[in-house]
């Protein structure tokens, strides 16, 4: 039973939302090439809750890539998802090519707290992964991370910070220096919420969630609110020289059907 008193009775079911993304995700007309998850895969990072996770991704088709979050454990995260090609560092960081694009998944976080963190091991490690990158023949590179790299104006959010930000600013400068070259787009977490920014000249994008959601509140000093909007996850999809993203929506609870004038 559950207790009036608490706000226990607006918490979803988690678990199911996620198996019924993966279902999703597998129904898809065109199956995605990989999935990225951007953090936050467990509560609190436990060794059972990532035996659960993996059994709940388990039927997942394409394969997974995935980020610590502040709620991740680095070298759980890393046990339960061997296959990942982990970096040999601290940070639980990865980078991949698939198709035509370069993939770099950067740990942005930092053990025992909420906000981000980019340091000067991760600065050198991401400044290599990018020249590697140019190498690859690929012709886009996309950067994955937990923390937007970015103030979204959700100021109790915000307030956890970004330490380095500045210095990774900077790296994503430089790397747009040549023509063709750098990062083209940047996706994260955090607050799994839809937001859109710009970060040195690179359109970034946080992607809605399986989980509660944020609540959009701009106003100084706003209470911390959450809201249990619709669960799903966003299609990146490269075409020509353009990147387009759609949002799906997961368990809304109406089916796609033909209009009869189609």
């Amino acid at each position: 039973m559950v207790d009036p008193r608490s706000d226990e009775h607006r918490y979803v079911d988690n678990n199911g939302r996620l198996s019924e993304a993966v279902l999703a995700l597998n129904n898809e007309t065109v199956s995605p090439e990989v999935v990225i998850a951007t953090g936050d895969l467990t509560n609190w990072g436990q060794h059972s809750e990532y035996d659960q996770l993996v059994h709940l991704v388990g039927p997942l088709e394409p394969p997974l890539l995935p980020l610590p979050g502040n709620h991740d454990d680095r070298d759980e995260l890393r046990a339960a998802f061997p296959e990942t090609p982990w970096v040999d560092a601290a940070h639980a960081s990865w980078v991949t090519t698939i198709g035509d694009v370069n993939l770099i998944g950067l740990d942005s976080t930092i053990p025992g707290a909420a906000g981000a963190e980019f340091d000067e091991d991760r600065e050198q490690w991401l400044i290599t992964a990018l020249a590697t990158a140019e190498t690859s023949g690929a012709s886009q590179t996309l950067l994955a991370l937990h923390h937007p790299p970015f103030v979204t104006g959700i100021d109790w959010m915000d307030r956890a910070g970004f330490i380095g930000l500045e210095r990774l600013t900077a790296v994503l400068t430089e790397s747009r220096s040549s023509p063709g070259s750098g990062v083209d787009r940047i996706i994260c977490g955090h607050l799994h919420r839809p937001i859109s920014s710009v970060v040195a000249g690179v359109p970034a994008q946080v992607g809605i969630s399986t989980v509660q959601h944020v609540a959009l509140d701009l106003a100084p000093d706003a209470p911390i609110t959450m809201i249990n909007d619709p669960a799903g996850y966003l299609l990146h999809n490269f075409v020509g020289q353009s990147w387009v993203t759609h949002t799906r929506y997961v368990a809304t609870g109406e089916a796609p059907y033909r209009p009869d004038w189609a």
